[in-house]
């Protein structure tokens, strides 16, 4: 085989993997209309995830404990004002996957940034595990608390998800500490 020809076939073959690629999704949300849709397990209290990619898992709000008063529910973006000694309990993420979403694990980590340095050293996870399927879902069980200090801090939710063999990580969710004397 020339190498002209030889670029013919790998030009070939991939024209026919894109076809082929472009047809799998297809036949997949086919199948998806004619199944009977689950009902989302927490009904979204905002309209977050409205606003994302179709097929983009993303955080729709979370509840906070300060010390040990109610639960608070915190948005995207939002600002808190504390006070030092305070301490920061993640209580529940509520979380949705849109029906586009194919999926073999979910993750959801919690890590505070003090004074806008990135650091990993601070981190909530939860034993629970991540439900998959399209809906909404809600998750618990982080176990340690932050005691803050005075500074601007951000704490920043990260979505963890496994699609095949590919890790992805999206850091979009997040909100800022204003921590006083």
């Amino acid at each position: 085989m020339n190498a002209f020809t030889k670029k013919i076939v790998l030009a070939l073959i991939a024209a026919i993997a894109t076809i082929a690629a472009a047809g799998v999704p297809a036949i997949i949300e086919r199948d998806k209309k004619s199944s009977p849709q689950l009902k989302p397990s927490v009904i979204a209290t905002s309209t977050t995830c409205d606003k994302v990619l179709a097929a983009k898992v993303c955080v729709n709000n979370l509840t906070i404990q300060v010390n040990s008063n109610e639960l608070q529910y915190v948005k995207n973006r939002d600002r808190l004002f504390l006070k030092s000694g305070d301490t920061l309990r993640l209580s529940n993420v509520y979380y949705c996957i849109p029906s586009q979403t194919l999926l073999n694990k979910v993750e959801v980590r919690g890590y505070l940034f003090k004074n806008g340095v990135e650091s990993y050293k601070n981190g909530l996870f939860t034993l629970s595990n991540f439900p998959i399927y399209a809906a909404c879902h809600n998750i618990g069980n982080f176990q340690k608390t932050w005691k803050l200090q005075p500074g601007q801090h951000r704490v920043s939710i990260h979505i963890i998800k496994d699609v095949g063999s590919n890790r992805i990580i999206d850091e979009s969710f997040y909100f800022n500490l204003d921590v006083g004397q």
